[in-house]
């Protein structure tokens, strides 16, 4: 089913068409909860995501449903080879056997706030399911849900389950047993305060355990207590668990030797509230290659760093990260206690006023080294270090309070491939500032207040391969040539410039021949112009942004190596003043564009000549001011994603798209607030097949459901409003009876206008034929004679009653102004002289008093043995000669016996013949009399015609002889 809506805005009327299908032949859908979709690059950039779902690559077709308050019939929607699954819903249960209709699904993600009881089997018949994520609740106690026993059966594939916000305290004893392939377990935010009733849940057959997350689970301490019934701890499968998260948790208690069980874990995540490191010691751990250390709420955890080097050089720690935790010295002494092992250090502090900017110097080995929201003012570790040199790799300051980089600053770290110094203060980049880096890969300075690009700021790396400066308002100026040097460059993004003009090729003099993604934000004041660049070696994705971008060459070598393109601008995109540049990305497949609908006026029906393109998305572009809007999307047959935000489109219909279009995303977003009036049903969207798997789906349009809508003063979703809009029934069979008689009406018109003649032609052969055969039928009649029966059968009539049926000779066709040759020479000259005298059929003088002109005509021709035509080009205007002449023809090829016979009057030529179909064919095929001018051949013509009528057909005087 298809509608059109009148919508009103504030201001203007438009009528939008808008494309819904709920029946059996519909090409468009449009779902209440769920938005199904292939495992597509294109269509996944603009579906989902309104859900915090995570999603896994190669898992797909995938489906998303939201507000859903039975989860029977809300499941419904989704298709049943769909293998990733997101939900949101208000149900109170999980009713057993709720997804056994998806039985492929592999990845599940319940979100239920109001869940309370997960019944026995509601998981049943999901045997390839390897992902399981419920949450129900975001509270840190966690809320009491009824988990029955067997709420897990049959899931032997699970290998991820994740349980959030619901107690554990009411589980059944053995709820984990069935999970012997799960890997990885997350029980968060479950409300306990001894760690080991957690692990008591844990099953004996969990030995492919690998990954415990439990966090925020308002565990306070840690003891080796056993389960219950005196039953000792799960041994065997904590001590094969090499990830143990314990973050989030108050943890105030470690008795000795609690984690004795853990002896060579990778990684260690423990969130601490006063606890003394020594707790640690005696808790009986063994080797932990990753420690991550945090306070539970700020200021509560302030240990030495001195203890922390010693639990490092203890529990052989190689990366050591420190959050919010207060340390208040930090000097190289104190590092030399944590020993050569320690490659990784992160520290996120308030407050570092303690720190020694060369403590790195006590433990040379550190490789990595993470300093977030320490306030740090300058990063002078070279300058600290004396002259030595670090084997630092990895160095990120991001959030701090930096303001610059000087002369040599990182000098001391040759081998240095990332620098993150993102969200800081820098304003400017003294002289060789950035030297002595010739492995640097990544360089991140973005968000900061770097006013000014200088000639040589990146002439000592030659090694870069990402530099990223957007969030800078670069308004000093831009030296030519400032990336010259950057021959690796990949990834480069710039901005926001703030001067008059840009020209791109003068940034490189060249172009780095792998450059990947370039993102240059000009600002609202900057001319971006692009020049002539040597063609990259690798396909590219380039972002633009400003208030106007133009091309001096609009065949640039740089365009066709363009895959994805992203502009948004305020004014123009374009090449040579006003011709709009995107067509010239000739092997575009991905392309966004932005603008201003009220100043831009950009013919964007040019869009049509990307042919390579497949997905589309267009954001405040104005298409009702384009000439013929309707070619926009025309060419575009390996579309996969189309995305209209806010382009003023009134009406979407069929001539918008090619017959082979096919696409799996139709996204719409509409205004906040609209107002439906009435509603007629226009033609149908083309057909878009999704996905060719299956014929049965379509092209999933998403949003439209959520859009709010004003009907009779009520704000309702766009599906609610077609409920009421659909139960308005005296509307809708006024609709149905005006749309009826209109289609009536015309198709009377165009049969009166174009089928009348055949038609009554058609009618009367076929109630001949009918009336002959009947005629020729044995028939039977009954009597009753002294009690009995007897029947009579009668034979078909013989020679001579079939003589009797044929009136006449012939049937005399002509026009009525003809009519004085046909009585004064025709009718005379046939009927009272020569032999045989002839019966010949007159319309003035045989026909029948009181019955229909048509009828006569052809009962009478259907009477006679021959058919004469008298023509003449009074004949030839003639209808009711017209209808006499078709019906003639017909007999004439239903019946061969008959015969038709052409006098031409006067002289009438070809070209004149021409537009009459049927006597040019019987001319050109015929032979024909033509009435003599000359009285002494007039002689021979009335025995030539005599002749014709008079004779009898060859079946006619050879009949078969009669059975004996």
């Amino acid at each position: 089913m298809t509608f059109v809506f009148w919508v009103w805005r504030p201001g203007v009327s438009v009528c939008v068409l808008l494309l819904l299908y709920v029946c059996d032949g519909a090409e468009g859908v449009i779902r209440r909860h769920c938005d199904c979709y292939e495992e597509d690059m294109y269509v996944q950039k603009d579906i989902g995501g309104f859900i915090q779902c995570s999603l896994k690559p190669g898992l797909g077709p995938y489906a998303e449903c939201t507000e859903i308050s039975d989860l029977r019939s809300g499941l419904e929607e989704v298709f049943p080879d769909v293998r990733s699954l997101c939900i949101l819903h208000s149900s109170s249960s999980l009713p057993a056997d709720a997804f056994s209709h998806i039985p492929l699904l592999e990845h599940l993600y319940v979100d239920g706030s109001h869940l309370a009881k997960v019944t026995s089997g509601a998981f049943a018949g999901l045997s390839k399911l390897r992902f399981l994520h419920i949450l129900v609740s975001s509270s840190w106690g966690g809320v009491n849900v009824t988990l029955e026993p067997g709420v897990f059966q049959g899931l032997s594939s699970l290998e991820e389950l994740t349980l959030a916000g619901m107690s554990l305290a009411l589980a059944p004893p053995a709820l984990l047993d069935p999970l012997v392939g799960v890997r990885r377990l997350r029980v968060d935010r479950a409300g306990v305060r001894d760690l080991g009733e957690l692990f008591c849940l844990l099953s004996p057959g969990m030995e492919n355990l690998e990954t415990l997350e439990l966090p925020g689970s308002m565990v306070s301490s840690i003891q080796n207590g056993g389960c219950s019934g005196s039953n000792p701890w799960p041994t065997v499968v904590l001590s094969r668990i090499r990830i143990l998260d314990l973050s989030g948790n108050p943890v105030r208690r470690v008795e000795p030797k609690s984690l004795a069980v853990f002896q060579n874990l990778s990684s260690l995540s423990l969130s601490m509230v006063d606890v003394w490191l020594g707790q640690l010691w005696g808790s009986g751990m063994g080797r932990v290659n990753k420690l991550y250390l945090s306070s539970y709420t700020s200021r509560q955890f302030s240990p030495s760093l001195s203890d922390l080097c010693t639990l490092v050089v203890k529990h052989g720690v190689e990366s050591l990260d420190l959050h919010l935790i207060l340390i208040t010295s930090f000097t190289a002494e104190d590092m030399k206690r944590c020993g050569p092992g320690l490659r990784q250090l992160s520290v996120t502090s308030e407050n570092l006023s303690g720190m020694d900017l060369g403590f790195w110097i006590g433990t040379g080995q550190i490789q990595g080294l993470v300093m977030v929201l320490t306030k740090l003012t300058n990063a002078s570790f070279c300058s600290a270090g004396g002259g030595r040199v670090w084997n630092l790799t990895s160095l990120i300051l991001h959030d701090n309070h930096l303001t610059e980089i000087t002369t040599d600053q990182f000098s001391c770290m040759p081998l240095l491939e990332r620098l993150d110094l993102s969200r800081n203060h820098i304003s400017s980049l003294a002289h060789r500032a950035l030297q002595g880096m010739p492995f640097l890969r990544v360089l991140n300075l973005t968000h900061n207040k770097i006013s000014l690009l200088g000639k040589d700021d990146f002439e000592g790396l030659p090694a870069l391969e990402v530099l990223l400066l957007e969030g800078n308002k670069i308004s000093g100026g831009i030296a030519d040539g400032v990336f010259r040097r950057q021959h690796r460059l990949q990834d480069l993004s710039l901005g926001e410039i703030d001067t008059s003009q840009l020209y791109l090729n003068m940034l490189f003099l060249g172009f780095p021949p792998k450059l990947q993604h370039l993102l240059i934000d000009t600002g609202k004041g900057t001319y971006l112009t692009m020049g002539h660049v040597p063609a990259p070696e690798v396909p590219m994705v380039l972002e633009l942004r400003g208030k106007a971008i133009q091309a001096i060459d609009c065949h640039n070598n740089m365009f066709p190596m363009v895959r994805e393109l992203k502009v948004g601008v305020a004014a123009l995109f374009g090449c040579n003043s006003f011709i709009f540049l995107a067509p010239y990305f000739l092997n575009l497949q991905s392309f966004e564009f932005s603008s201003n609908p009220d100043k831009v006026a950009t013919p964007y029906t040019t869009i049509n000549q990307l042919r390579k393109l497949k997905r589309l998305k267009l954001t405040n572009v104005n298409l009702s001011n384009q000439k013929d809007r309707s070619v926009t999307f025309r060419n575009l047959r390996q579309l996969r994603s189309l995305v209209l935000i806010n382009c003023r489109l009134n009406f979407l219909t069929r001539i918008f798209f090619s017959p082979s279009f096919s696409f799996s995303l139709l996204y719409l977003s509409l205004s906040p607030s609209l107002s439906f009036s009435n509603f007629l049903p226009p033609s149908p969207f083309p057909s878009l097949p999704f996905p060719p798997s299956d014929n049965s789906r379509k092209t999933q349009v998403v949003l439209l459901q959520r859009q709010q809508c004003i009907w009779h003063y009520q704000r309702l979703n766009f599906l609610s409003t077609m409920e009421r809009l659909c139960q308005t029934e005296d509307d809708f069979l006024s609709y149905v009876s005006t749309t009826a008689a209109v289609c009536t009406l015309l198709c009377l018109a165009l049969g009166y206008r174009f089928l009348r003649w055949p038609c009554v032609v058609l009618f009367f052969r076929l109630r001949g034929w009918v009336e002959r055969r009947v005629g020729k039928r044995w028939w039977r009649r009954k009597r009753r004679m002294g009690g009995q029966w007897e029947e009579l059968i009668e034979v078909e009539e013989g020679e001579e009653k079939e003589e009797e049926e044929v009136r006449y000779d012939a049937f005399v066709s002509f026009s009525s102004r003809d009519e004085a040759w046909v009585l004064g020479e025709m009718a005379p000259m046939l009927e009272e002289e020569g032999e045989p005298r002839l019966r010949l059929c007159l319309h003035h003088r045989d026909f029948e008093v009181g019955k229909g002109i048509v009828d006569n005509i052809a009962e009478n021709i259907y009477c006679s043995r021959r058919t004469v035509c008298v023509l003449t080009r009074r004949y030839l205007r003639s209808d009711w000669c017209g209808l006499e002449m078709r019906v003639a023809t017909h007999r004439l090829l239903s019946e061969h016996s008959h015969r038709l016979i052409l006098i031409f009057l006067e002289h009438i030529s070809p070209f004149e013949l021409s537009a009459f179909h049927r006597l040019a064919k019987l001319a050109r095929t015929r032979t024909y009399l033509d009435w003599p001018q000359d009285e002494d051949e007039r002689v021979t013509f009335w025995e030539r015609l005599r002749r014709n009528i008079a004779e009898r057909d060859t079946d006619e005087l050879h009949d078969p002889p009669e059975a004996s």
